[in-house]
């Protein structure tokens, strides 16, 4: 069965090869370190500093001096982005459905942070509203901030949307747009082709195969960057064979979620781009020493 499953995917791998167009060079230019990139992660959950994607968590992130902001976009029903993780509204807001069911207009009357709790007990923001944000709102008010950017939707029309809207803001070369739909990162990919973006899943298990046989060379990659999990099904995704393959193909790579110090020393010992955390505090104190 192994053998067969190896067969299969040096095949798969070689028709990538055979059929493929290498991403074109993109404007990306995000901050050189000799250490990996401090990015906020927009957790709604409790577990950072703030509510994740709102207003004042891309504001405090900055004055923190985190490098880059991870973000998540839902597409409304009137055809505007705006800074949301799950498509429903139940579990971080105080509304009821899906985002995609509602104008702006109508979200605009939620309140973000209405269930963030550190502590599962005290709601600190029942008291004082979050308003929903739209991503050329988020643009407008950091102008000079990279940002890395996920596309919930599966509709194509969030490719097309997030497109005028970097476009419109001068944003392209401090964003990454990534994705888990693979129809949809391809479709941005061939609107915006300058604009750098992330391995889809599917584009992640290639490489990591293709990685695993010595055969990254063989991949013509559609994407600049890969955001990663730590572990996918319990299997590590990190090793220095993953980092010398994505180096020899100038892949950008970042790790998320990593709040441990003992896996963001690991990951700075690997020699990854970026982590992605629910706690930069931390990990700057880290780096710093402390």
């Amino acid at each position: 069965m192994f053998w067969l499953f190896l067969f299969c995917v040096i095949l798969l791998v070689l028709w990538l090869h055979a059929r493929s167009r290498p991403a074109p060079p993109s404007l990306l230019n995000l901050p050189q370190k000799d250490s990996p990139l401090v990015i906020a992660h927009g957790d709604e959950a409790g577990n950072g500093l703030y509510p994740g994607n709102t207003l004042l968590y891309l504001q405090k992130m900055v004055e923190l001096g985190v490098d880059a902001l991870e973000i998540d976009v839902n597409l409304t029903a009137d055809g505007h982005l705006v800074l949301i993780h799950d498509a429903e509204l139940e579990r971080t807001t105080d509304g009821e459905g899906a985002v995609g069911d509602k104008t702006l207009a109508q979200l605009r009357q939620l309140n973000m942070g209405h269930h963030w709790t550190q502590d599962g007990e005290t709601y600190p923001y029942r008291d004082r509203p979050l308003q929903i944000v739209t991503i050329d709102e988020a643009f407008a008010a950091l102008p000079e901030t990279p940002m890395i950017i996920e596309l919930k939707n599966s509709e194509r029309r969030a490719a097309e949307v997030m497109c005028e809207s970097l476009r419109r803001s001068n944003k392209r070369s401090q964003v990454i747009v990534s994705s888990f739909h693979q129809g949809v990162i391809n479709h941005f990919r061939r609107l915006c082709p300058e604009v750098a973006t992330g391995a889809a899943t599917l584009d992640a298990m290639l490489f990591f195969a293709a990685q695993l046989l010595h055969g990254e060379k063989l991949l013509r990659p559609a994407y600049q960057t890969m955001q990663l999990p730590m572990r996918y099904y319990g299997i590590p995704v990190f090793s220095r064979r993953f980092m010398y393959a994505a180096r020899r193909l100038n892949l950008h790579v970042s790790a998320w979620t990593v709040n441990e110090a003992e896996d963001m020393r690991r990951y700075i010992d690997l020699g990854l781009d970026g982590l992605v955390t629910d706690r930069p505090d931390k990990f700057m104190a880290l780096l710093k020493g402390g």
